[in-house]
C-alpha cells in the first residue's frame, strides 16, 4: 500500500511541530513538504528535529517510504 501524504505523512508532524517550523515551512503543506523532504529526512534522522521528542526509527521509515515511492499526495 503506498504511503500518502494526507493518510501517513501529514499526522506524523504535531501542532508543537508546526508551530516551531512555521517561519520556514508549512509542515501539514504537501507542496512544502514534498519541497524541503530531503532536508527533513536529514533533520528527522539526526534526531534534530523535532526538538522535544525526536522520532523513532518507524516514523522515519515511514517518511523514507514516501519519498522513494514519489511523493503521493
Amino acid at each position: 500500500m503506498a504511503i500518502s501524504f494526507a493518510k501517513d505523512i501529514k499526522p506524523l508532524f504535531t501542532p508543537t511541530d508546526q508551530g516551531h517550523m512555521e517561519f520556514m515551512l508549512d509542515l501539514w503543506s504537501y507542496d512544502d513538504v514534498k519541497e524541503n523532504a530531503e532536508g527533513i529526512l536529514d533533520s528527522v534522522s539526526k534526531g534534530r528535529m523535532p526538538p522535544d521528542d525526536p522520532w523513532p526509527a518507524d516514523k522515519i521509515d515511514i517518511f523514507k517510504q514516501w519519498i522513494q515511492g514519489g511523493f503521493q499526495p
